[in-house]
């Protein structure tokens, strides 16, 4: 018989959870997500490393882990009332009640309930899973002291388990921060309501603040950093630091810049009632990546679901109560994301390849981006910078604010106006320019106007011929972009019904010929196959 190879062992994963406030829904995440790895077969062990109250045991259904004993009150004595109050000579006649107690057969003893001692694994309900108290809220049994928050990680990896999810509590304090910043992956719980949306800023601004501290500095070097720290603030924004040394030529620039680069925060929103609740994630990561030049990225929500709170009351685990119900479908899905990221996947938004702080990159869009793409952006990013957008508390004044909305303004303007545009992107895009210079324009006249385009426009064929002039491109330019043949450009350009194929194709041309031109396609393609109809119905008449 041939022995089989045996499967080299996973190295544990180190899972940890944090949150704005209390009562975010940090214990609510680590618990279900402990539960979800342990039904696809992970052996997973979930830490309670809440150094201001262990309560993760109430979302996994669990008992205390250090219950009070049993409390037994002494019973009071009592004497009985005398059969004939007018004599004063009458014996009280009764005996108090635990001689009466004595004298009762003693009742049947009830079973012993296993009593878990602080830092005892708890094997739970569900397979796979185990709860530890970490000891940070109440010492373990026979320890004069509680456990430090700097020892746990180095205790944590020595456990016997695939995954380790950790409830670190909330707070900015130094050791839970070492602890957020040693995990495998991290997670942030917020809310959507302004004090949760703040601290997660600040909390952000601390994280990376201590990540400077941690890195391996020549001592002279850390300490003009602890200097710049010092005079900004022990958690300025990081683009408020890096601007600072640069002004001063310090070479700690350099390196604060690379860690700005590095540097990544996943982020749940918690409790989403509304559409907007929804979109607050991504909001947050535009907004942070303008004032502070960090990364959040935005795994998911939660959706507020009365179903958290009767499985809490009736000391439930979500997941295994009711599988079904929105929050449950939520945490699933940030689950898998945690997965995904666990094995290296990129997730989430890619910021545009364009120069920091130009137009394309105040908008988030791509150089060769579409008037339509231009619109939309413009208008994600005002409701990111209103007045009252919630994702700009902590982050951006009143004036800050009408600074980045006057630069909105202007990069949309000039995006959008092809004589501005044009020279624009020549200026900040040097190879374009280059590759320019090298290929000289056919065209020596003046460009013509561009036609004016509103949400209404019906387009036509010489509109459509308007805008492609205005642009200096040419028909044969469009053909070999699209690969439509020339003859059918033009057909839909002088409108040409009886040049034209079958509808489907036509719509299939319009489309590509609209996105060449950085136009609507839906609506041009719309407007177009609606005259072209009416083209077709008065024929048959």
């Amino acid at each position: 018989m041939v022995d089989q190879p045996q499967r080299a062992q996973r190295p544990l994963r180190l899972i940890a959870v944090s949150g704005s406030k209390g009562g975010v829904g940090k214990s609510l995440l680590a618990a279900n997500l402990g539960l979800y790895l342990a039904t696809i077969g992970r052996r997973v062990v979930v830490v309670d490393a809440d150094p201001c109250g262990a309560t993760l045991h109430n979302f996994l259904g669990a008992t205390p882990p250090a219950p009070l004993p049993t409390f037994e009150p002494p019973l009071p004595s009592f004497r009985a009332m005398p059969t004939n109050p007018d004599d004063p000579q009458q014996m009280f006649v009764g005996m108090n009640s635990r001689e009466k107690m004595a004298s009762e057969p003693p009742p049947a003893p009830e079973p012993e309930r296993p009593v878990h001692i602080p830092g005892q694994l708890m094997d739970l309900a569900v397979a796979n899973l185990r709860l530890l108290h970490a000891g940070l809220d109440q010492p373990y049994a026979g320890n004069a002291r509680r456990e430090p928050r700097s020892e746990l990680l180095g205790r944590l990896r020595g456990l016997d388990a695939e995954y380790v999810v950790v409830d670190l509590g909330a707070g900015t304090a130094d050791a839970l921060l070492d602890a957020y910043l040693g995990a495998d992956v991290a997670l942030f719980v917020s809310l959507p309501e302004p004090p949760a949306v703040e601290h997660t800023y600040r909390f952000v601004r601390s994280l990376f603040a201590r990540s400077l501290v941690n890195e391996e500095l020549p001592g002279e070097a850390r300490e003009r950093l602890l200097a710049h720290l010092t005079r900004l603030g022990p958690a300025p924004a990081p683009l408020d630091l890096v601007r600072q040394l640069e002004e001063q030529s310090d070479p700690l620039a350099y390196r604060v810049r690379q860690a700005m680069g590095r540097f990544e925060m996943n982020v749940v929103i918690n409790q989403t009632r509304l559409r907007a609740d929804l979109e607050l994630g991504d909001r947050m990561r535009s907004a942070a990546a303008r004032r502070l030049g960090l990364t959040l990225q935005y795994l998911g929500y939660v959706d507020y679901d009365d179903t958290v709170w009767s499985c809490l009351r009736q000391g439930r685990a979500l997941l295994a109560e009711s599988p079904g119900t929105k929050a449950s479908k939520s945490i699933e899905k940030i689950a898998r994301r945690v997965l995904a990221i666990d094995a290296g996947k990129p997730l989430g938004h890619m910021r545009p390849a364009v120069p920091a702080d130009s137009h394309h990159d105040l908008l988030e869009v791509e150089r060769g981006s579409t008037d339509e793409e231009v619109r939309r952006a413009f208008k994600r990013a005002k409701e990111v910078y209103a007045d009252d957008a919630l994702c700009r508390h902590g982050l951006f004044d009143d004036e800050g604010l009408k600074a980045v909305r006057r630069r909105l303004e202007e990069a949309y303007d000039v995006l959008l106006d092809p004589t501005r545009r044009r020279p624009y992107e020549l200026s900040i895009f040097p190879a374009e320019l280059e590759r320019e210079e090298r290929t000289p324009s056919p065209r020596e006249e003046p460009l013509p106007p561009a036609p004016v385009i509103t949400p209404d426009t019906e387009f036509t064929g010489p509109l459509i011929r308007a805008v492609r002039e205005s642009m200096g491109i040419t028909v044969k330019q469009i053909s070999d972009t699209t690969k439509i043949g020339v003859n059918y450009v033009e057909g839909i350009e002088s409108d040409d019904w009886a040049a034209l194929p079958a509808q489907v194709y036509v719509r299939g041309f319009v489309a590509e010929i609209a996105k060449t031109l950085r136009l609507d396609h839906e609506q041009v393609s719309r407007s177009y196959l609606k005259r072209l109809r009416r083209f077709l119905e008065d024929a048959e008449r």
